[in-house]
């Protein structure tokens, strides 16, 4: 069988990390005997059982993190009644009819994957302001990236790289304003149409343009490609089906606890909140510096990746399911390392895989390798911190482990119920020691 992009990239990925057994065995999944199992050489209803029960403590301690760090839907929806009424400002001040502006979510906004930041300081929603123009206005990009930052005057708008920064005072966010067009309106070149053409169809329509202030040009773009993408991923399963059924089962004859597992559904999303999570208290305990860290957009990629290729392979019987949610956690954490995206020249590019000529990983060329070093020494924290959790068995320290890892201390540590936590303050910790080539 044919194997996908996707599946050949996290194939290889294996087979760098020490194979698909080296993935599997921290939390000693026992694979053969899950198969055993599922043949019917065991009780399997007993070693499924077994199995829950052995994960639930971490599955449990994570899930408390990851409910911790999520943003309340009151303050997404503020945030959302927030640029949408910048749209109608553009409108007016811009005299645009109303249907030619289009103003949506996009990254973690739109992925369900935004959380909350460390030390309660402001969060960032990303939003696109789609405006349809006329192939003639599309010939001055600059021009139009600085018609909106006219239009946007009052607001205390700072220009960024492609976007427009808009605070609210008093407000716990911020809005990272994206200007762009639909990709249709600007010039392209014959390679790039074709580039399009052979990329998947059902992301062309919502591929973008957006203005890059520094080459005074247009860039390729596709925030709800992105998005589709990742929603794509994340109904896919990689945990086996029969141990699915089971939790199903056991669950069903006990009274359900708000936030009690991780959803083996949520794997992917659950990963990249928790994953981005861990950098951000990276940096917060001075492991990591903040410009060189790795960036979300770069996160979300590669783990979406990952969780596709793992999939696939599952799909075309390469690879065995994991047997939960916490065994395909650990094992994307182990994998990722070996997915930096380098090219033999030793230049990285991580392509957008919803719309051509978007290399997330641009800035890894310009920095005499930092970003790159970041993110190997941030892998390499996640896997020993993700050990130190699974090396706790009694329920209370795995629980205390967890929590010291992911930042929730003693006073805002989850305490149970429905709803997040109030917002705390998570202490600094001592600076680390200058940053060298290794981990001291």
């Amino acid at each position: 069988m044919v194997r996908t992009k996707n599946a050949v990239f996290v194939e290889n990925a294996i087979q760098r990390s020490g194979g698909i057994a080296a993935l599997t065995k921290i939390l000693n999944p026992s694979q053969e005997g899950l198969a055993a199992a599922r043949s019917g050489a065991f009780d399997s209803a007993n070693l499924r059982a077994n199995v829950k029960e052995s994960r639930e403590p971490y599955a449990h301690a994570l899930s408390l993190v990851n409910d911790h760090i999520t943003v309340k839907d009151e303050v997404i929806e503020e945030a959302r009644v927030a640029y949408t009424g910048i749209a109608t400002l553009l409108v007016e001040k811009l005299k645009l009819r109303q249907q030619d502006v289009n103003i949506f979510p996009q990254g973690s906004a739109s992925t369900r994957t935004l959380i909350r930041t460390v030390g309660n300081r402001n969060f960032d929603i990303d939003a696109v302001c789609e405006v349809d123009i006329s192939a003639a206005e599309a010939k001055d990009p600059m021009a139009f990236f600085e018609a909106i930052g006219a239009a946007l005057e009052g607001k205390g708008a700072e220009c960024k790289r492609r976007c427009w920064t808009i605070n609210f005072p008093g407000k716990p966010y911020y809005v990272e304003f994206t200007p762009s067009v639909p990709l249709s309106t600007v010039p392209l070149t014959s390679s790039q149409k074709n580039s399009l053409e052979r990329n998947e169809h059902q992301f062309l329509d919502t591929a973008l343009a957006v203005v890059d202030t520094p080459s005074r040009n247009w860039k390729t773009s596709n925030p709800a490609g992105i998005r589709d993408w990742v929603n794509r991923a994340s109904e896919r399963n990689i945990i086996v089906q029969e141990l699915v059924k089971a939790c199903e089962s056991i669950q069903a004859h006990i009274e359900p606890v708000s936030a009690q597992s991780v959803e083996v559904e949520e794997t992917l999303r659950v990963a990249i909140r928790l994953f981005k999570r861990h950098r951000d208290m990276c940096v917060h305990r001075g492991y990591l510096e903040l410009e060189y860290q790795p960036i979300s957009i770069i996160l979300v990629t590669l783990l979406t990746t990952c969780y596709e290729g793992l999939a696939d392979l599952l799909q075309q019987g390469a690879i065995p399911p994991f047997s939960h949610a916490v065994d395909a956690l650990i094992a994307i954490a182990n994998l990722l390392p070996e997915m930096i995206p380098q090219y033999p020249d030793g230049h990285y590019y991580l392509e957008n895989p919803t719309v051509v000529d978007e290399n997330f990983a641009e800035r890894w060329n310009t920095d005499e390798g930092q970003r790159a070093e970041a993110f190997r020494r941030w892998c390499t924290i996640l896997r020993d911190d993700l050990q130190k959790i699974v090396a706790q068995t009694d329920p209370a320290k795995i629980t205390a482990t967890t929590f010291d890892v992911f930042g929730c201390t003693n006073a805002d540590r989850p305490k149970g119920g429905n709803g997040n936590p109030g917002l705390g303050v998570v202490p600094p910790t001592p600076k680390a020691a200058p940053v060298t080539s290794g981990l001291a």
